[in-house]
């Protein structure tokens, strides 16, 4: 099947992998652009309050007060990208259950083994291979 992408007005027959990332790059400017840099209001009514919550959108001046080293073959663009792609992770982690959220704290955190936490919980290793394996599907859904 044949793969077309539009620049301007102008329909563009293209290779299934650039098609992918053409649409992966597109995806994150517009996190860039609209998702992220957007504070947002929250009314509530009972409590007669109107709250502003900003945007959670990294300015550079502020990294740069917290102490971040920016190297000089380090691309800012870069940086924001990997902390906005963090943002992301912790609100799909977020959505996940307990059980889901702890199967992730202990392969990625406390780096145990699939055996030391099937172990633990009294199943097969295998077992826990394929629940990290349905978690990990459940988060690429968010990317």
């Amino acid at each position: 099947m044949s793969k077309f992408i539009y620049i301007g007005k102008e329909k563009v027959k293209v290779s299934e992998e650039i098609y992918k990332e053409y649409y992966r790059m597109d995806r994150r400017e517009r996190y860039m652009e609209k998702d992220i840099k957007v504070g947002r209001i929250v009314v509530n009514p009972e409590a007669e309050k109107v709250e502003y919550i900003p945007s959670k959108e990294d300015s550079i001046n502020r990294l740069m007060d917290q102490g971040t080293d920016f190297n000089d073959d380090q691309i800012i663009e870069e940086i924001l990208c990997d902390k906005a792609t963090l943002l992301i992770l912790q609100e799909a982690v977020a959505e996940l259950d307990r059980e889901e959220q702890k199967l992730i704290e202990d392969l990625y955190y406390k780096n145990l083994t699939t055996r030391a936490i099937g172990k633990e919980i009294g199943v097969s290793h295998m077992a826990v291979v394929k629940r990290h394996k349905k978690i990990l599907d459940k988060l690429k859904k968010f990317f």
